[in-house]
């Protein structure tokens, strides 16, 4: 009793304290609400799921997981901590030597739990006692929607997991149960998405009047959710992949899935199109004009949110984001103060953390469309004739050098002189930057996405993070039309899709026909998956999404294992300082097929002998 009391305190503080701050979500405690005597009223039940809305903010979630799971696992982010030992973890994640003792591992398993405990304490508790009132129909709806996202970001990485359906007191009691095979997982997450979008209980979004309140899911973002759990069920592609992992065998035509494609469908891919086009043609969202101005706080749901994180700085503990300082190279701590160029940046209260800084092999790619920066030269690449700068790594601007005919970059924020060590503009807010010169982490490369910061407190960023934005729509939308159409994309849909990314980037056009020889043609099945998910990487990097694309897409033991090959080709030949930028040092990895999902949590295997470890776990 005195615990249920406790929390009931606790939520009324919190709900107090909160209360003016516009735009944010009303943030709950940390302790599941499932105390038999608590729910007493239907504001109880809100309660409740705000409380779920917080494990979004979990170390296992989206506060401290996410980007290891989804970038420092792939080809495109590595951590680059000084202190390497203090930090084993994340480089087991990134050279996939992790144990089933790692404690990133641990959290993200334990924390998704949490949330589903939670959303099933919501679910559950609001039928048995206030089934019929209509708000917490919708409270019950949306705890659906975020029991779907807890599963499907489980059964992406583990395969497999125990579907726990009741609420016992406390995370620990839910462990004895068996894993359920991975199909039974996507039945729960199909189950739970198609029941809530169907309940009609779900806010329908702006486009028709009724505003979604801050923070909170729509029918619209749960239709977008659902279109990548279609897109992501394992299939004939990963099933040729990966053959000796049973997580990845074809359940797409299964009767047990295929009854929850919309009827005018028979496939994975159409049911996908079938959600992803209500999300575009109704949602009511548009690409946020400026790609440099999406990411910064000012800008939090935007015309291009769909689903985001909710964090607000300088508020009670844990409110506050940590991306700005996990992404920070260990060695940059500018706090208001102006560097060697008189260029004052965001502050930052301690030392960056370097968890997740771009690799060689983005960098390269990121210059890839952009003219100013084919070989880190002052050499112009025209396409078609025309001069093109990728607004995701450069703000754009270009001058005539003195001879009148060659260009050079300009870099208006003046925080150092441009040349070609520093080719890129730090300071728009885009995908990744060369860190400030003169902060004692001079040529060291940063993800550039998350700049909000605080003086004042360690890991309290004003940042929220993107779980679903229309970006992510579009090209989902692409890829499924990919797929229903043989490899094969229309003019009109490249120019409703991919192009309306590469447009808002300042990038030059696909085209479906025209010369071969033309990267920007894509003419061949081979190039439009590739230019799919190129344009992913591009666009999406640093957000969690990469590795589960190169899962998805049945490429990710082959593109990881050449990633490896080239980095340390790269590092064994490079001898300049800045040969952490390669950081492979001098051992050569190479991954095999099991290598598609994360080990079992050994604390996990222990507390419950029922459960079944993933082949070649170590």
């Amino acid at each position: 009793m005195k615990k249920n009391m406790k929390n009931i305190f606790t939520v009324a503080l919190i709900a107090t304290c909160m209360s003016g701050c516009t735009g944010f979500l009303d943030i709950e405690p940390e302790t599941t609400l499932t105390g038999k005597n608590f729910y007493k009223s239907p504001d109880d039940i809100r309660s409740a799921l705000y409380s779920t809305y917080s494990s979004l903010r979990d170390n296992g979630l989206y506060s401290a997981s996410i980007y290891l799971f989804g970038d420092v696992r792939s080809d495109v982010a590595f951590p680059n901590q000084t202190n390497y030992y203090a930090n084993t973890f994340r480089h087991e994640i990134e050279k996939f030597t992790i144990s089933a003792n790692n404690s990133g591992n641990q959290n993200y398993w334990a924390h998704h739990y949490k949330g589903i405990i939670r959303a099933n304490t919501v679910i559950e508790k609001g039928k048995e006692l206030f089934g019929n009132d209509e708000a917490v129909q919708k409270y019950i709806a949306e705890a659906e929607v975020l029991r779907a996202l807890f599963y499907f970001n489980l059964v992406r990485a583990y395969g497999g997991v125990p579907i726990i359906m009741d609420i016992p007191q406390e995370y620990t009691d839910s462990r004895g149960h068996l894993r359920a095979s991975t199909e039974e997982v996507y039945i729960r997450i199909l189950t739970d998405l198609t029941t809530a979008i169907e309940s009609n209980n779900l806010y329908r979004s702006t486009n028709n009047g009724e505003k979604t309140p801050t923070g909170r899911v729509n029918k619209y973002a749960a239709e977008a959710l659902l279109g990548k759990v279609l897109l992501s069920m394992p299939n004939d592609i990963t099933e040729a992949a990966y053959p000796n992992v049973e997580a990845w065998k074809d359940i797409s035509a299964n009767p047990n899935i295929t009854v929850f494609y919309p009827e005018t469908t028979t496939t994975q891919y159409e049911a996908a199109k079938y959600y992803l086009e209500d999300v575009i043609n109704n949602g009511g969202y548009e690409l946020y004009p400026n790609f440099s101005e999406l990411f910064k706080p000012t800008n939090k749901h935007s015309s291009e949110s769909i689903w985001e994180v909710e964090y607000k700085t300088g508020q009670v503990e844990g409110l506050g984001s940590p991306f700005y300082t996990l992404f920070s190279p260990a060695s940059y701590a500018p706090r208001n103060k102006a560097n060697s160029n008189g260029y004052i940046p965001s502050p930052i209260s301690n030392q960056g953390n370097g968890a997740c800084a771009p690799t060689g092999y983005f960098m390269d790619m990121a210059k890839k469309w952009d003219s100013m920066y084919p070989d880190y030269q002052y050499e112009v690449r025209k396409f078609d004739d025309v001069v093109y700068t990728d607004t995701r790594i450069s703000n754009g601007n270009i001058k005539l050098d003195t001879d009148g005919i060659s260009y050079l970059p300009v870099n208006e924020n003046k925080d150092y002189t441009q040349n070609v060590a520093y080719p890129y503009d730090p300071y728009t807010g885009t995908s990744f930057r060369t860190s400030v010169k003169g902060f004692s982490a001079d040529d060291q490369w940063m993800c550039g996405k998350y700049m909000g910061s605080s003086e004042y407190k360690v890991n309290d960023s004003d940042d929220n993070w993107y779980i679903l934005r229309f970006a992510d729509v579009l090209l989902l939308l692409a890829e499924a039309e990919a797929h229903i159409n043989d490899g094969v994309l229309s003019q009109s849909i490249l120019n409703n899709t991919i192009n309306l990314v590469r447009e808002r980037a300042g990038i030059v056009p696909y085209l479906a026909s025209g010369d071969s020889n033309k990267e920007w043609v894509l003419d061949t099945p081979e190039k439009v998956y590739q230019a799919i998910y190129d344009e992913r990487t591009l666009e999406l990097a640093f957000e969690g999404h990469r590795w589960f694309d190169l899962v998805r897409s049945g490429k990710a033991v082959e593109v990881m294992n050449q990633h490896f090959t080239d980095f340390y080709n790269a590092y064994t030949s490079n001898s300049s300082p800045n040969m952490n930028n390669y950081y492979m040092k001098s051992e050569k990895f190479e991954i095999d097929q099991y290598c598609t999902l994360f080990p079992i949590p050994s604390q996990e295997i222990r507390s419950n002998p029922k459960l079944t470890q993933n082949y070649g776990a170590r």
